[in-house]
């Protein structure tokens, strides 16, 4: 059933703005091939609103409008047992989870980017076959499962993955740039659907019957709408020149022009039909930029250890950055600051583990995440935590053994899967630039960020040097690419360590008390050339400090902060060794 009757929702056609999102959901209406529409874009800018207008008049929408929660587990979404057969009548019956309810409607999904990998991987089995196959419980079933996915993401929380966002058809980027008449309408509109629902809806009911017929008629004209041998070349050279990987960007450019021809109400397809989908369709597979297709050298062109403004980094031992720390008073110091590149020598492999880390105490668990309460022993336990699987077979057994009673649910342990947050802290300052240090340390992060993106971890990167204390990349799941960040970011000036520390404390525990992660291993990348006393309480999780000192006479301040905050001290060589193991 739709979550909303169409009495309380408000109209399609009365929201103000947003024309592109609305081009793109009535384009995915129109033809189903497109398999959905992607929103990317901040909270409060209708997204969730006209996805549930448009399902409200969609007069193909036998299933309606259907939500699939984060927190939905597999047996929600693909269906399982009928509890109520199974126990009462000792039935094997399939009870219809989410993806039958959604056929011939609309499946929407919220912060599609933070939904679990095991949901994920199903909807990516539905979406490839549009048949749900369901082999659980002693139950095997298969049911078709055709329907409009709409997902929406705020990109600030962390990219989707690609084998997923390829499967939307059309992408729409949006931003909450409002010009003031524009805020001043939507708040009018707002205001008036809330004094009279029934009345603004019943006001609307001519333009909302007018597009569901609009929507109807295009649906009709797909078939008799031609692309031109010209148009079909000129898209294939688009994508070739974006770096699409795959053809399906190829396929769903073609399908969308022809939707949107036949929504123009023409039999065949012009330029501004490819034109007007192109955005929607390359927004998210796009590997190559305009820019970097018109010849020359792109940044994957450039050679690797160098860039613009770097200078040849000269062997000394570092006291002269050293006394530049100390002029500088958190400034950015007598020099100024220049851009260092990752260094082309010194790719590493770091794997799913990565560095082996030595036990920590249960005492020593990272934001009072609780052990014990609500964890699952060895064997089936009979109450376990929302979301844990019902083990048929064991409650039916009971059942039948005790006819008198009603049988208690029986549930499969848990497995024990660990989140993990690999939290960067790089160190800018001009006291990291003697020798090639400073390159070798922009390698190891981005070892770093590829692992978690590998591994589909999250991942976040605080830098801080001089006056600047700034995450570049925020507390997410990993990106693809950091690399132009980084390069972005110049080095020089003193060391704020201090304040960095607490900066990145604070922010790690705060997202911890949010349940983002059940770990937390920190890479503190130093040469630990401060003017500040670091001393305890020891850190959060686990803490690398990855040492990147390379005066001839060390000093040995990395390995002693390592020692005040409870971490393990590593030689920026020993990281370049590390290894999968």
């Amino acid at each position: 059933m739709p979550d909303q009757t169409p009495a309380t929702l408000m109209p399609f056609t009365a929201v103000v703005g947003q024309d592109q999102l609305k081009l793109a959901l009535i384009l995915a209406a129109i033809e189903p091939r497109l398999a959905g529409v992607l929103i990317a874009g901040p909270r409060g800018v209708a997204k969730s609103t006209l996805a549930r207008g448009l399902a409200a008049i969609d007069t193909r929408a036998a299933g309606g409008f259907v939500n699939l929660p984060l927190g939905a587990t597999e047996e929600q979404v693909v269906g399982s047992l009928d509890l109520a057969k199974a126990l009462g009548d000792q039935e094997v019956r399939f009870k219809p989870g989410l993806l039958a309810r959604a056929h011939g409607g609309y499946l929407y999904i919220d912060e599609v980017n933070l939904l679990a990998d095991a949901l994920v991987d199903v909807l990516l089995d539905v979406a490839a076959s549009k048949t749900n196959h369901v082999e659980r419980d002693g139950i095997s079933h298969a049911h078709p499962a055709r329907f409009v996915l709409v997902g929406t993401m705020n990109p600030d929380e962390g990219e989707l993955r690609p084998q997923f966002s390829d499967r939307f058809g059309l992408c729409v980027e949006l931003d909450d740039t409002l010009a003031p008449a524009t805020r001043r309408a939507i708040v009018d509109q707002r205001l008036a659907f809330e004094a009279d629902p029934a009345g603004f809806v019943a006001a609307c009911r001519p333009n909302e019957t007018a597009l569901a017929q609009a929507i109807e008629a295009a649906r009709q004209r797909l078939g008799e709408v031609s692309t031109p041998e010209a148009v079909k070349d000129d898209i294939a050279r688009r994508c070739h020149a974006a770096g699409v990987e795959g053809v399906r960007a190829d396929l769903h450019w073609r399908q969308a022009a022809v939707a949107h021809a036949a929504w123009q109400g023409r039999n065949q397809v012009e330029s501004a039909d490819c034109h007007a989908v192109e955005a929607f369709v390359l927004c998210h597979r796009r590997t190559r930029t305009p820019d970097q297709t018109s010849g020359g050298q792109g940044p994957d062109d450039e050679p690797a250890g160098t860039s613009e403004n770097t200078s040849p980094a000269s062997d000394h031992d570092g006291s002269d950055a050293e006394q530049n720390d100390a002029a500088g008073e958190g400034d950015w110091g007598q020099l100024p600051p220049r851009h260092v590149a990752p260094a082309a020598g010194y790719t590493l492999e770091l794997g799913a583990a990565d560095i082996v880390m030595p036990r920590r105490s249960a005492g020593r668990v990272f934001a009072g995440r609780r052990r014990g309460h609500g964890a699952l022993a060895p064997g089936a336990a009979r109450a376990g935590p929302t979301g844990s699987r019902i083990d048929w077979f064991r409650t039916l057994a009971d059942g039948a053994r005790r006819p008198d009673r009603s049988p208690d649910l029986v549930r499969r342990p848990q497995a024990l899967r660990e989140s993990l947050l690999d939290c960067v802290l790089l160190d800018l300052s001009a006291s990291t630039l003697g020798g090639d240090a400073q390159a070798r340390a922009r390698a190891g992060v981005l070892a770093i960020a590829d692992a978690a993106y590998r591994a589909r971890r999250r991942f976040g990167l605080l830098v801080f040097g001089g006056a600047r204390i700034e995450w570049l990349v925020t507390l997410q799941r990993a990106p693809r690419h950091i690399a132009t960040l980084l390069d972005a970011a110049p080095a020089g000036g003193g060391t704020p360590l201090a304040d960095a520390l607490v900066r990145a404390r604070d922010d790690l525990q705060a997202g911890q008390h949010a349940g983002r992660t059940a770990r937390l291993r920190t890479w503190l990348i130093t040469d630990g050339r401060s003017r500040d006393e670091i001393h305890g309480p020891s850190w959060p999780g686990e803490l690398i400090v990855v040492d990147t000192e390379t005066a001839r006479i060390s000093l040995g301040r990395a390995r002693r902060l390592a020692e005040a905050l409870g971490g393990r001290h590593m030689s920026l060589a020993e990281l370049e060794n590390a290894r999968h193991g």
